[in-house]
């Protein structure tokens, strides 16, 4: 008698688990080129593509998305000094990227230089670097970019915290607090790399507090049309270290961070 043949369907079977991978597509992602009408790489411009989570281009002015490629994608791109880009971004032919074209603001008309992440204050203070490392999922924080600054203008820079979920504004003797993951944890401020005193937050969960007349609220000291952009960090375990060294002895609270950035937005 001849042995029997496996049928096809075992074969099949058979292969599969031989190579178990073979059959689990790819993680499909598209990469979103940021540039101005001359070609010139935009860095740090703000991109969605349709309703999706927004996530903030390198200084190469690229950012990459985990969504499945299209002949076009929707996506929308703003940089301060730029007028937004709003519409269908297409492949150019060859290339392995959508490409969305920024237009100057008839106010930068002036030529511009843009030669690297170094350039501009906020760069310089490491806000870029800290973001980038959350999008790469490294850390859990809130980062406020200066083109969300500027489409919620706020008059009073605590109606920018309204609604989160890492802080949390609570009135004071008639002003505004800002707490953390409970009534007895108040945010630590940072403003510019250095530990924020004086305010209402030095007032609570503090053993020896000073006097609350002598306390004031964020909104006194800071002004919105100051900010330049905001990090907000909910725990000790995901604020980096050299904002933990800006926050000192009041690090030791562990009710979270905000790192408030003043001047120019550009």
């Amino acid at each position: 008698m001849l042995p029997r043949t496996p049928s096809l369907a075992l074969l099949a079977l058979g292969t599969l688990a031989a190579h178990p991978l073979a059959a689990q597509p790819a993680t499909d992602r598209v990469t979103i080129q940021i540039t101005d009408v001359r070609g010139n790489a935009i860095p740090f411009a703000v991109v969605t593509i349709g309703r999706g989570a927004m996530r903030v281009a390198d200084d190469s002015g690229r950012v990459t998305y985990p969504v499945k490629p299209a002949d076009s994608l929707n996506v929308t791109a703003r940089r301060i000094g730029f007028q937004p880009y709003v519409g269908w971004s297409r492949r150019p032919e060859g290339k392995d990227y959508y490409l969305a074209d920024l237009v100057p603001m008839p106010r930068s008309l002036d030529p511009v230089n843009i030669k690297g992440r170094r350039d501009t204050p906020l760069a310089r203070a490491g806000f870029y670097d800290r973001l980038e490392r959350v999008q790469r999922g490294a850390a859990q924080a809130r980062f406020i970019t200066p083109e969300e600054l500027e489409v919620r203008n706020p008059i009073k820079l605590t109606q920018m915290f309204a609604g989160e979920s890492f802080v949390k504004v609570t009135p004071m003797n008639g002003k505004q607090l800002l707490l953390g993951r409970g009534a007895t944890c108040a945010m630590t401020i940072v403003l510019d790399g250095h530990l924020l005193t004086g305010t209402l937050e030095e007032a609570i969960g503090n053993p020896n507090p000073p006097p609350i007349s002598s306390l004031t609220q964020v909104d006194d000291v800071i002004t919105a049309g100051s900010v330049a952009a905001i990090e907000v960090y909910a725990s000790n375990n995901s604020v980096p270290v050299e904002l933990q060294r800006a926050a000192g002895p009041r690090m030791s609270q562990g009710c979270g961070l905000i790192a408030v950035w003043t001047g120019s937005r550009r």
